[in-house]
C-alpha cells in the first residue's frame, strides 16, 4: 500500500500558520528562538516546547484566528479525494500543534483526514506542547521520520510532501520525496530524486505516476 505522509505548515496551507500564531500571540523574542533553531541549537520539536510555553491566548481567540487567517493550497480537497477513491492513504504528520490543524482542517470539512502532530494543552501561564512517537512514547526530535519508518516498516511505500527543514529527514528516508522551497533545494544540493510541486494539482499527478 502506498502511503502519501504530508506537512502541514506550508505544504497544505499557504503560509506558515504556527509563524502567523506565534507573531500574532507570542513574546517579542520569538523570532531570536526561532533562530536557535534554524542554527541547529533546538529540535523543531524542542523550539516549539519553548516557544508556545510563552504563548497566552485562549482556545476561542486562537481557533478563530487561525480559521481567519489559513488558506488552502490550490488542490487539496481533490487530492483527498483522489487519494480515497486511488485507494491510497493520506495522513498528515507535522511537527505544529493540533489546537490549529483541528479547526482548519474542520472549517474546510476534511476534518476526516487522519492527523498526527504535537498535542497542545492550553493553560493560564502558556500552551504546553508534547510530541509522542507512533508508539505513544514521548519524544523531543524526529517526530516527522518516527512516522515514516512506522508506515515503511509496516510494509508499506511512503511519498513524503513536504516544504521546510524538518521535512528534510524524512523526505530522505522515504521512499518518494516531493517537495517544493527549502526542501526541494536541499535535495537539489544533494543530488537526491524529489519531486517539485506548486498545488496539490501537481501532487495528485506526481502520485499518479508512483501508483501506475
Amino acid at each position: 500500500m502506498l502511503v502519501v505522509q504530508c506537512d502541514f505548515d506550508d505544504t497544505i496551507t499557504l503560509g506558515n500558520v504556527s509563524f502567523a500564531i506565534r507573531e500574532k500571540f507570542g513574546p517579542p523574542n520569538w523570532l531570536d528562538m526561532e533562530n536557535d533553531y534554524l542554527s541547529g541549537r533546538y529540535s523543531v520539536e524542542e523550539s516549539n516546547i519553548r516557544q508556545y510555553g510563552l504563548i497566552k491566548t485562549t482556545k476561542q481567540e486562537l481557533e478563530t484566528f487561525v480559521v481567519q487567517q489559513t488558506r488552502i493550497r490550490l488542490g487539496f480537497a481533490n487530492f483527498n479525494a483522489y487519494c480515497r477513491q486511488a485507494g491510497v492513504t493520506l495522513v498528515i504528520v507535522s511537527s505544529g500543534l493540533d489546537i490549529y490543524i483541528r479547526p482548519v482542517l474542520a472549517a474546510i470539512g476534511l476534518d476526516n483526514i487522519e492527523f498526527h502532530s504535537g498535542t497542545a494543552r492550553i493553560t493560564s501561564s502558556g500552551i504546553v506542547v508534547k510530541y509522542t512517537d507512533p508508539f505513544f512514547r514521548e519524544i523531543r526530535s524526529g517526530f516527522k521520520e518516527s512516522y515514516v519508518r512506522y508506515y515503511k516498516n509496516k510494509g508499506n511505500l511512503v511519498a513524503y510532501v513536504g516544504d521546510g527543514i524538518s521535512d528534510i529527514i524524512p523526505a530522505r528516508e522515504a521512499d518518494f520525496s516531493l517537495g517544493r522551497s527549502s526542501l526541494l533545494d536541499h535535495a537539489r544540493k544533494e543530488g537526491t530524486d524529489c519531486h517539485p510541486f506548486e498545488s496539490f494539482d501537481d501532487v495528485t499527478k506526481i502520485i499518479e505516476s508512483i501508483i501506475h
